[in-house]
């Protein structure tokens, strides 16, 4: 810090005794100019320079010099030697600063990765909605082209009128599954929508379908790895537990802080000035002066020694009972100890995290793959009972029956590939690689320019 002060002052007193002055009423003139500078230094060290300058003119008769300039200057320096010394007691605010400026960002980190998991879900339940709402189109179709062929029989008097009516409910029960399809694809086109954009007034985009650029599918194994390998992954990656570790490295420098306060406080200094002298001869004396007359002498003065001001000294300050840097303590060390257990119950949750979803990915996994087998199945019954309708072995109830449970089997499918789908999006986020999976990178979002980007 650079420092300066600058004034002039006109002083007028009545004097009861001339024997100091040499006069009854005192005038002096003053003029004050000085300049400093003064820096801390996280060791505990602090420095000061001062250079002050001031001219005085007076009616005493008994000064020698009118007016008279003086000019000191002095170099100081202290070390605090217990309380107050080191990097860790002077810097802890600024690192604490820097640590909660890591914590925000990692929480903004957080957000990006709740926020794309729950985009996630939310897609593959639509995808989950419209392959669904197209298994439900088919069996409707299905049935109604059976419909229509029994009515031409039942005109023929080939078939009984109960075998329509048969029919006819089926296709009613096909047309109900069908609309509550259409309506959850509907919703979750809605729920899309609404996270994707600001507001929905626009009647427009309102009412303007969603179609999904993926199908639910399993052509490959998911890569998981062995599961202490992604352990150490998600221990390693995981936002939430770097979270924590910056959280207790702040703990710990208020700890090491308030540790150090309760040591009393010794402080070394020392410091070395100079004073210089000059100004005219007054008039009104007899005693002549060998000062230089102006003010370049007196700082040249100053600064040769001819005139020294030096001092060292120790002072030790010890506190008695210093309950409030005890309470501090206290409370330092009670906060430190609980951000340590929090760390580890988050350590044992990542890790029950990161096993869980591979356990529900791997019964997904067995899930998809016997819905696939009973969909297989379901169609090759299906075609059976086609065929043998064909050949006139077969009702039409028996093969809508096919039908229908074809399409149970094929829902159960969509259902379990959803499932499956789900379940790597947790994974993802058990082991903390939701960004990487899905190619986002939280620096480009702060600078705004792609990856691979000029």
């Amino acid at each position: 810090m650079i420092f300066g002060t600058l004034n002039n002052e006109h002083f007028t007193q009545p004097l009861s005794n001339t024997s100091i002055y040499g006069t009854q009423t005192l005038q002096q003139n003053t003029t004050v100019g000085n300049v400093g500078y003064s820096q801390a230094f996280p060791t505990g060290t602090s420095f000061s320079a001062i250079l002050d300058n001031n001219r005085g003119a007076t009616n005493s008769p008994n000064s020698i010099l009118n007016p008279t300039l003086n000019s000191y200057y002095r170099v100081e320096m202290q070390q605090q030697l217990l309380a107050g010394f080191g990097f860790g007691p002077n810097l802890r605010y600024l690192r604490i600063a820097k640590n909660n400026q890591k914590i925000s960002d990692a929480a903004f980190k957080l957000q990006v990765v709740t926020t794309v998991t729950q985009i996630e879900n939310m897609y593959w339940d639509l995808v989950a909605a419209y392959e669904d709402e197209g298994v439900k189109q088919r069996s409707l179709d299905f049935a109604q082209q059976t419909l229509d062929s029994g009515k031409k029989q039942l005109a023929l008097q080939a078939i009984p009128a109960m075998d329509v009516m048969k029919d006819e409910a089926e296709v009613a029960s096909r047309e109900q599954d069908l609309t509550i399809a259409k309506t959850t694809l509907q919703f979750q086109e809605l729920l899309i929508k609404n996270a994707l954009t600001k507001n929905l007034d626009d009647p427009i985009l309102e009412a303007m379908p969603v179609r999904p650029t993926d199908e639910s599918t399993m052509k490959d194994t998911f890569a998981q790895g062995q599961t202490e390998d992604m352990i150490a992954r998600a221990l390693r990656d995981r936002i939430e537990l770097y979270e924590s570790d910056v959280d207790l490295e702040n703990r710990q420098i208020s700890r090491r802080a308030a540790r150090n306060a309760l040591l009393p406080s010794v402080a070394l200094t020392a410091f070395y000035g100079g004073t210089g002298l000059a100004g005219l001869q007054n008039p009104l004396s007899h005693i002549p002066s060998t000062a230089p007359e102006d003010f370049g002498g007196a700082v040249r003065d100053a600064f040769n020694n001819t005139a020294p001001d030096y001092y060292v000294g120790l002072s030790v300050n010890i506190p008695i009972r210093n309950r409030v840097a005890k309470s501090d303590q206290y409370r330092s060390e009670l906060e430190t100890r609980q951000a340590e257990l929090r760390l580890q119950q988050l350590k044992k949750q990542i890790r029950i995290e990161v096993r869980n979803a591979q356990y529900a990915l791997t019964q997904s996994e067995a899930r998809v793959e016997s819905a696939r087998k009973g969909r297989d199945l379901a169609q090759k019954t299906f075609d059976i009972t086609a065929k043998e309708q064909e050949l006139g072995a077969g009702s039409n109830y028996q093969t809508l029956t096919a039908r229908r449970d074809l399409a149970a089997a094929e829902s159960t499918l969509v259902a379990a590939m959803t499932a499956y789908q789900k379940a790597k999006i947790e994974l993802d986020r058990a082991v903390g690689s939701t960004l990487e999976a899905n190619a986002i990178s939280i620096e480009s979002a702060k600078t705004g320019i792609a990856p691979g980007g000029q």
